[in-house]
């Protein structure tokens, strides 16, 4: 799910007055501060069974050049390792955000909790992005 955010023109012009290194700073920050609204989001919305699934769910965040991305859902790595000890397959997010049958032969249906998480929590991580990412342009331009 990718964020498009209007109206923060001001910012980013501001943004452009900074050196390289700290507009790439006050971006990973704020980028930062947005997925950790939406990682609280999609652990709330996270049904449980064992609350296996729930532990899992990490954010990440990766960069390239000046641009930033968050990146939330479950740890593949822990998943794959609860996946050898025998508990559950290592592909259980999207098992249950899309539904599947059951080794019974009985559907489960999807429960879309990811969808469902995003959609609520977006306007909250725009605005915890957005003043973070102010406040942080401020911090950087007291540097310079």
């Amino acid at each position: 799910m990718s964020m498009r955010m209007k109206g923060f023109d001001k910012l980013l012009r501001k943004m452009d007055g900074l050196t390289k290194q700290g507009a790439k700073r006050a971006n990973r920050k704020a980028t930062r501060a947005g997925t950790t609204v939406l990682l609280r989001a999609v652990r709330t919305a996270t049904p449980r069974d064992e609350g296996l699934l729930r532990r899992m769910q990490a954010s990440k965040l990766t960069s390239r050049g000046s641009s930033a991305a968050g990146i939330v859902g479950a740890d593949v790595d822990k998943l794959k390792a609860a996946e050898a000890s025998g508990n559950r397959p290592s592909n259980i997010d999207w098992l249950v955000e899309n539904g599947h049958v059951a080794p019974n032969g009985t559907f489960i249906p999807p429960s879309g909790y990811m969808r469902r998480a995003a959609a609520t929590a977006m306007p909250a991580a725009e605005s915890a992005y957005r003043s973070k990412l102010a406040q942080e342009i401020e911090q950087e331009a007291m540097k310079a």
